[in-house]
């Protein structure tokens, strides 16, 4: 029996970004708060994080006037290597040391933040680093918008960290995928995102489904359906591309080019996740995990 997080068809799909900062509390930013609430309101976006570096950007002038956007509270800790901290109501963890703010937000979504930034895989964030906070957080960026941009480009940074996460995946740690813009200029405003299928559409409700992985992670290229049969996975995008279920190890289990429609058949991997690329974008989803029947 393999776990699939987009079994439930009755909810509401809901695109935005939780990770993403304002010029008036972030000084690596250029984009005031109202701009950017208004631009992500204006491509439909359901739902945004303000995660400014160690703050908590207060959010109710914006609320009121974006009383159709959901707005989540959030902060990056930046003392260290950085995580992003979401929720409805916010405290100022990064006031603490980063293992004890991961286990007092254990009601907010926790995110590690461009984990492998170098082009030349330099260390940033390790396995051995987020094994030792005690406590896991929910995920990990597989996609960094702002690192994409032709700026971090140049300055040696890139903005993929799927290896990684096949990494942490093969050493059992179960982490959510996401994609992020990260937005701090024009440039990099929506050019990565989440889409999450939220049972109620509330900040609460963002928060369980995204905590839950109710979500993928795309960069343009959008899920259409998941399904699976006993062990076929079948999934279906909304444009063509080249795409691939990758296993244990990064290992690419199978894959195919210049299509929308995809199937697999497992066997024992511990877990199956499907990635694809094309001329609209990426989309990584969710692992899909082998569970026991006991486990439901």
């Amino acid at each position: 029996m393999r776990h699939n997080p987009y079994s439930h068809d009755d909810g509401t799909w809901l695109r935005g970004s939780f990770h993403g900062h304002c010029v008036e509390h972030s000084a690596c930013a250029s984009i005031p708060l109202a701009e950017s609430v208004t631009n992500y309101e204006r491509i439909g976006a359901g739902f945004v994080a303000i995660t400014d570096h160690d703050h908590i950007t207060d959010l109710r002038e914006v609320e009121q006037t974006h009383p159709n956007l959901i707005l989540l509270q959030g902060f990056e800790y930046s003392s260290r290597e950085n995580m992003i901290f979401v929720g409805k109501d916010v405290e100022p963890l990064f006031e603490l040391p980063l293992e004890e703010a991961v286990a007092k937000g254990s009601t907010l979504l926790t995110v590690i933040v461009h984990p492998r930034p170098y082009a030349d895989d330099r260390d940033y964030w390790t396995k051995s680093m987020i094994e030792e906070l005690g406590v896991l957080p929910n995920g990990i960026e597989v996609y960094n918008g702002h690192y994409g941009i032709p700026t971090a480009l140049a300055k040696g940074r890139q903005p993929l960290y799927a290896k990684f996460w096949d990494e942490l995946l093969t050493a059992g740690h179960r982490l959510w995928g996401f994609a992020n813009d990260d937005f701090h200029d024009t440039e990099d405003f929506d050019n990565a995102y989440n889409m999450v299928l939220v049972n109620e559409v509330s900040q609460s409700g963002v928060i369980r489904a995204a905590k839950t992985g109710s979500c993928y992670a795309s960069t343009g290229l959008n899920l259409i359906s998941v399904s699976i049969d006993g062990n076929k996975i079948h999934v279906v995008v909304d444009a063509p591309c080249d795409g691939s279920f990758v296993g244990p190890g990064g290992q690419i289990l199978s894959s195919a080019q210049e299509t929308t429609s995809f199937n697999y058949i497992g066997k024992d991997e511990a877990y199956i996740r499907f990635q694809g690329e094309g001329d609209t974008g990426r989309i990584f989803l969710q692992p899909m995990w082998l569970q026991n029947l006991e486990e439901g």
